[in-house]
């Protein structure tokens, strides 16, 4: 689906691109042509290596560039890296972008220097605006908000602001598709060898024997609501029952964290006749829908007399979920994965089809696949590297094929499904499971507690920080674990190896991302142990799943005895 005639119009404008025939448009405000300098803002740029240093972080990151704001976020990152945005689309040709981001500081601060050098490098910049905002003003965006817009206006690549999930103090430089995706290492290498080249010289273009011809146009924004755009689309592509939802009477309380969340699905909700029982925007050090940031929620939650209540949150982005039960306990992501998945086949009718998840994610869903497959049902688990653009790939591969997706979804919080955009969207997720508690008219404890006692486990999963005081320290603690890949040990805290799935497992994986990604080892009585380490701090990631309490136990504390022996600290 595309939009409507007067965004098309947008469209033909930007691909077309005559500067005088435009000047005419109706809809366009006129242009006024600048010749613009670049002589007195060289002095902005990153140096050589600290512009090596950005470009490799960029390339290793699962998504995008994240600092803290007044670090390593800073003018001339910004300046260094919106230079290197501006060439890659001038490379392309289609010369105009929309930037937009969350709410908070390094977004509020960056977004409008971002949009003016863009413009000051000839691209048009759509800025979104949402019903009431003052002129030219720059809305909070939610994330899937601005991916669905970057589909929908056929734009190569948009800037999207964001930190997602982390500390406040943070920013985050991130880059979308016209598949309404994170970018992956196609757009995201050229982006990172632009950032060097451009450090490297000093300069934020090439000089050439035609760069004294060039004439940068200067445009007026051209507003875009984003609500109004996500709003339409729910509404003609039906992907969430509001009215059956709307039927149910759930008590709905929502967290939102000061992030964007709160500038639309509360009013999502409200405009489809849902009533939301109590809104809380509690201050936490980051926007994370974490456990332990959701108490007062969970109190919340608790206090209603309603069977059917439930609480919902979402992250500074509004990318990510959580949520918790009736009893305000915490249900995992894993959890609201399999949850969504269950409610899309059984209820939804997508008898056929497949789960994408990152290799972090619990083997619950893929148990979930086995006991639809058991009655019949044709369901397959894809699984990929950690990393959302992994995932949304997997999702556009598969959109033509006859097991199209039906959940692709990851352990840190975000999900999507079947003909949504491949990019993870909070609202989404938290509207298919207001319908799946309206369809079952059960609380959404009873209904986990259901489908766990039909799969006939107990599956335990978690992830734990392990802390060291330097990346030296954290890198040789990662490669002491080499040795149970490469079959020196059998065994992990007593459990044997099955080294026919840990190898099969890796080579699958290292067809989406050849240098692997972690150390993920199978154990033969079905449970698994990942170790990943974080490539933007000293920090080893631990996860376990296993196929019980028990289990579970043993090897968190192999694990972390292990490494704290080699100077880890639990985070």
């Amino acid at each position: 689906m595309r939009v409507n005639a007067l965004n098309a119009n947008v469209r033909n404008f930007a691909i077309s691109f005559n500067p005088i025939r435009n000047m005419q448009a109706t809809r366009i405000a006129p242009m006024q042509f600048d010749t613009v300098s670049f002589t007195a803002r060289d002095e902005k740029l990153l140096s050589a290596d600290e512009g090596m240093l950005a470009a490799k972080k960029l390339k290793t990151s699962t998504s995008g560039y994240r600092a803290k704001l007044g670090d390593k976020f800073n003018d001339k990152f910004v300046y260094s890296m919106t230079n290197a945005v501006a060439n890659k689309i001038q490379e392309e040709g289609q010369l105009w972008t929309v930037v937009a981001g969350d709410t908070r500081k390094a977004t509020k601060k960056y977004a409008p220097v971002i949009s003016e050098i863009l413009k000051d490098r000839g691209i048009t910049v759509l800025t979104p605006q949402l019903d009431g905002a003052g002129k030219d003003e720059i809305s909070p965006v939610a994330s899937p908000i601005l991916a669905l817009i970057t589909k929908q206006y056929d734009i190569p690549l948009s800037v999207l602001l964001t930190a997602s999930h982390n500390p406040w103090d943070d920013g985050g430089y991130n880059f979308l598709t016209d598949e309404g995706a994170v970018a992956d290492d196609r757009v995201v290498v050229p982006l990172a060898e632009n950032l060097e080249e451009i450090t490297k010289k000093g300069s934020p273009r090439t000089p050439s024997e035609h760069s004294s011809l060039y004439k940068y146009i200067k445009a007026n924004n051209i507003p875009v609501d984003p609500y109004a755009i996500y709003k339409n689309y729910l509404d003609e592509t039906k992907l969430v029952d509001f009215e059956n939802i709307a039927k149910a009477d759930i008590d709905i309380f929502y967290e939102d964290f000061g992030g964007t969340g709160k500038y639309y699905f509360p009013r999502l909700l409200k405009d489809n006749g849902i009533e939301v029982k109590g809104l809380l925007s509690s201050k936490t050090e980051g926007p994370n829908p974490s456990k332990s940031n959701l108490k007062n929620l969970a109190q919340e939650v608790t206090k209603s007399k309603n069977p059917l209540r439930i609480g919902l949150a979402t992250d500074g982005d509004s990318d990510r979920f959580g949520v918790v039960d009736e009893n305000g306990n915490f249900i995992s992501a894993p959890d609201v994965i399999m949850l969504c998945a269950y409610h899309l086949i059984k209820n939804k009718g997508m008898t056929q089809g497949t789960i994408v998840k990152n290799h972090a994610t619990s083997s619950k869903i893929d148990a979930v696949a086995k006991y639809f497959n058991d009655m019949g049902y044709d369901i397959d688990v894809e699984q990929t590297p950690v990393g959302f653009k992994y995932l949304g790939g997997k999702m556009i591969d598969l959109e033509h094929s006859d097991k199209p997706v039906i959940v692709a979804g990851e352990e840190s919080g975000g999900l999507t499904i079947r003909n949504h955009i491949p990019e993870k969207d909070g609202f989404v997720a938290l509207s298919t499971l207001l319908d799946l508690v309206a369809t079952e008219k059960k609380p959404l404890g009873v209904i986990l507690s259901e489908i766990n006692d039909d799969l006939g486990g107990d599956y335990c999963t978690n992830c734990i920080n392990m802390k060291f005081a330097t990346e030296e320290e954290k890198n040789n603690a990662v490669s002491s674990f080499d040795k149970y890949f490469n079959g020196d040990i059998t065994q992990i805290a007593g459990f044997e190896i099955d080294y026919d799935k840990t190898y099969e497992a890796d080579k699958k994986l290292r067809g989406y991302k050849p240098e692997g990604d972690g150390t993920k080892i199978y154990l033969k009585n079905g449970s698994s142990v990942l170790i990943r380490k974080s490539g933007t701090e000293p920090v080893m990631r631990l996860y376990v799943d296993a196929v019980n309490e028990n289990i579970y136990d043993k090897l968190s504390n192999f694990l972390v005895s292990r490494v704290e022996s080699m100077g880890g600290t639990i985070k």
